[in-house]
């Protein structure tokens, strides 16, 4: 079975708050008018998660919520993580095989470097993509379960910033 993996860093976020933690950084303008559009491209494309696992820092939790008023998904169905804020690449790479296999496509919302560094870790082939803020990566794993994605098995479909759409 073809399953679809998307991989996002969070929406463009504001330093304007002197004195609070990185953690609880909120979008700024930006962020707040790209999140959505890249909701309403995926829903163009017709690629719509069936599970969602989210950074708990409020720009990754503002940027998923901006995108699922555009995708119609529940936002009380949204696996929030914290350990995409705290950890590794290895931990995108353990939510998503934490999905339901009934799951046909997962979709992960964290930071940099990790995300990039999951990107880069899940690619078949070598990646040299840059990945600013907002960028979504599809990637395809022929599998019977998501417990079978490792380093090295998907194919990227497509990349996408904000800019470019």
């Amino acid at each position: 079975m073809k399953r679809k993996i998307l991989l996002m860093r969070h929406a463009k976020s504001s330093w304007d708050h002197e004195g609070l933690r990185d953690f609880d950084r909120p979008l700024n303008k930006r962020g707040e008018k790209d999140a959505p559009r890249m909701g309403t491209y995926l829903k163009k494309k017709g690629v719509i998660p069936d599970v969602i696992i989210s950074s708990t820092a409020k720009r990754a939790q503002q940027t998923i919520l901006g995108i699922c008023g555009e995708i119609d998904f529940q936002a009380n169905l949204i696996r929030w993580n914290e350990d995409l804020y705290y950890g590794s690449s290895d931990e995108y790479i353990n939510a998503i095989r934490t999905a339901p296999d009934e799951a046909e496509t997962v979709m992960t919302v964290g930071h940099n470097p990790m995300t990039e560094d999951a990107m880069a870790v899940l690619s078949d082939q070598p990646f040299r993509h840059r990945v600013p803020t907002a960028t979504i990566a599809c990637f395809e794993i022929e599998a019977t379960s998501w417990k079978e994605v490792k380093t090295g098995t998907c194919k990227l479909q497509w990349i996408v910033s904000p800019k470019e759409i």
